[in-house]
């Protein structure tokens, strides 16, 4: 055991740094129920980001009649703006997607602008959960 270790030990300072990491943990859990939390959150997100990616790209190509390069384009666009305004008020969000779905109507899209802003919805969740 290293010196400064002994003296941590001795001055209490460990036992301040448990009761720290017990006040940061969610409701009194254990930090190996924290993790597995946080794990599960993950996969979710990521789960939720491939899903709605999948789902945009072939409802575009197959529904739509879309080139893959438009939706792709689309994909990453969406994924730019949700990280853009990542800590942005939740009413920015929704006129964001208002104003998708408007400018999909403007330019004729509207059902491909329609699936696009329910996938920037699904990577604002996402986002939400990777944050946990």
């Amino acid at each position: 055991m290293s010196g400064l270790k002994l003296k941590e030990e001795e001055i209490g300072l460990e036992d301040l740094d448990l009761e720290q990491r017990g006040d940061k943990a969610n409701d009194g859990l254990s930090l190996e129920a924290e993790k597995r939390i946080n794990k599960k959150a993950m996969k979710m997100a990521f789960a939720g980001i491939l899903a709605g990616s999948l789902a945009l790209i072939l409802l575009s190509t197959w529904l739509l009649h879309m080139s893959l390069i438009t939706a792709g384009f689309v994909i990453v666009i969406e994924a730019v703006i949700v990280a853009a305004l990542n800590h942005a008020r939740l009413w920015i969000h929704i006129a964001v997607m208002i104003l998708e779905i408007v400018m999909g109507i403007l330019l004729g899209y509207a059902l491909f602008m329609v699936f696009a802003a329910a996938y920037y919805f699904v990577l604002l969740i996402s986002l939400k959960l990777l944050e946990l």
